[in-house]
């Protein structure tokens, strides 16, 4: 069941792609969407490719879950990475971390 902010999984609830991309633009001076996974409860991992202080970045959402790919997450969480000048990831820092019990987002930076 989908509200203004979540979608409900369970007792669970789950960020929508709006909810998403407003914390990602709350971090980001500017962002392209590059990539958008989706399964039958939602979205499950979003990449941006985004500028912050002036340099290039990615901001990364990944649901909490087990997924097709092999890829498991222990939490659902919004990442920024950070790349070398060959454009090699090289650092990475969580930015929010989701509480699928109240529905909100913590800002960790």
């Amino acid at each position: 069941m989908e509200s203004n902010n979540y979608i409900e999984r369970g007792n669970e609830r789950i960020p929508t792609r709006e909810e998403i991309l407003d914390v990602i633009g709350r971090h980001a001076e500017r962002y392209e969407i590059r990539q958008e996974l989706y399964d039958e409860n939602g979205p499950c991992l979003i990449e941006a490719e985004g500028e912050k202080a002036g340099e290039t970045v990615e901001y990364q959402y990944i649901r909490k879950g087990e997924f097709p790919s092999g890829y498991v997450s222990s939490g659902t969480t919004i990442n920024v990475l950070y790349f070398d000048k060959e454009g090699i990831s090289c650092t990475s820092d969580t930015i929010a971390i989701y509480n699928h019990q109240t529905g909100e987002w913590q800002n960790v930076e």
